[in-house]
């Protein structure tokens, strides 16, 4: 039997509040940054950054449902304040995943 992981998969589109530049130029980065190293350390935030033209960003989460992500997503400091808007919030059930299996060897 193929052995999965659950995990959430966030995707935002540049808010309002988003100028032109890289995430760290955006108004909040500081707290947005203390957020995300939270989620890290509880061990919630696996994987994100923007996509190359900055129009958004990706995030994976794991150890919680897309209903808890969506709440938890909420609360991050780019959220409040407009610089991303939320396009899609997925549960995603990985079924290859090379990069956690290259992390044990």
């Amino acid at each position: 039997m193929r052995q999965t992981t659950q995990r959430v998969l966030v995707i935002f589109k540049a808010g309002p509040a988003w100028r032109s530049g890289p995430p760290e130029e955006q108004p909040g980065w500081d707290a947005h940054a203390e957020f995300v190293d939270g989620l890290r350390v509880q061990g919630t935030f696996v994987m994100g950054g923007p996509f190359s033209d900055y129009s958004g960003s990706v995030n994976l989460l794991e150890g919680l449902t897309a209903a808890e992500a969506t709440e938890l997503i909420a609360a991050d400091p780019f959220v409040e304040n407009g610089v991303f808007v939320v396009d899609s919030i997925r549960d995603w059930t990985v079924y290859v995943d090379e990069l956690s299996a290259n992390e044990s060897v």
